[in-house]
């Protein structure tokens, strides 16, 4: 049996209802102020303008822990403690994908600035690429001893970087899935990128400059994955230490910090250095080459 949709019974009532929930500010609301029917004598709390959400995307089962959107604007995706990645149609809401394959929590996930793939990066040691349309697993990369953070493509899609809680950053070669190179940080890092050239690797301590064979993207399809011998970093320019005790000037210490200016958390940009201290202040270094 067919049943007329209840707006089709009784509109009058269904415009009545979505006038009382109307924000009050808003026009509809001033404009049709007279049409709010007086028999409803305690109405609904409501907010002074229309709320700036556009999307409530929901399918997660547990805690999301990333969310990024693709380089053309059209997709988003999501990593949660569910185990799962999900592709979003960035308009419509709708999910286009849910990637299942991590045996553990995913932290993180990077788009490829062609859009084509993503990347995710797991509690369980392993950095997977997926075939952004299809969903498919494309590689496991597989080289961490422990919790994988953070991912990032440089912005040829040719390369990733990932972060671990093992301390180390590592440069893998996108396509065939080898380690380029293995950087000893001494502290975990959550915050990586590469800046547009591909020859420096962005983090929340400092500019990491990278191996000349490592930012030239060789091809090494028809080669085995090799982990080369583990480095320390080469920051270019301010940075901090990993043990955050002093800020330095080209890898060499330059300014100690007291125990009370030492970061829990930090950001590097530019000649500046925002630090953040467990006593709740933050406060800023802005580096002048004139002070050496």
């Amino acid at each position: 049996m067919y049943h007329k949709p209840a707006i089709e019974i009784s509109p009058l009532q269904a415009y009545a209802s979505a006038l009382i929930f109307s924000p009050t500010g808003s026009l509809i609301r001033r404009h049709f102020k007279k049409e709010e029917p007086k028999w409803i004598t305690i109405k609904p709390t409501v907010g002074d303008k229309w709320s700036a959400c556009l999307q409530t995307l929901e399918g997660h089962n547990l805690s999301v822990n990333s969310v990024a959107f693709s380089h053309d604007s059209a997709r988003l995706a999501s990593a949660s403690e569910d185990r799962t990645v999900k592709i979003w149609d960035a308009s419509s809401g709708a999910c286009l994908q849910t990637l299942k394959g991590h045996s553990h929590y995913v932290y993180s996930v990077a788009f490829s600035h062609d859009s084509a793939r993503l990347a995710s990066a797991s509690g369980d040691g392993t950095v997977k690429i997926w075939d952004a349309s299809s969903g498919a697993c494309l590689q496991t990369l597989k080289g961490h001893s422990q919790e994988v953070r953070s991912v990032a493509f440089s912005h040829d899609s040719a390369r990733l970087a990932s972060a671990s809680d093992d301390r180390t950053v590592k440069i893998w070669d996108a396509s065939s899935g080898a380690c380029l190179q293995t950087l000893v940080m001494g502290k975990v890092l959550f915050n990586i990128s590469f800046d547009i050239t591909g020859s420096y690797l962005h983090t929340e301590i400092g500019t990491i400059a990278l191996e000349a064979s490592s930012s030239s993207s060789p091809s090494l399809s028809n080669r085995a994955p090799s982990v080369t011998d583990p480095q320390s970093p080469r920051y270019q320019g301010q940075a901090l230490s990993s043990d955050g005790e002093w800020i330095t000037y080209n890898s060499k210490n330059w300014v100690w910090l007291p125990s009370e200016y030492r970061p829990s958390c930090s950001a590097v940009l530019g000649k500046s250095i925002g630090i953040g201290v467990g006593t709740g202040k933050v406060w800023i270094y802005n580096f002048k080459v004139g002070n050496l």
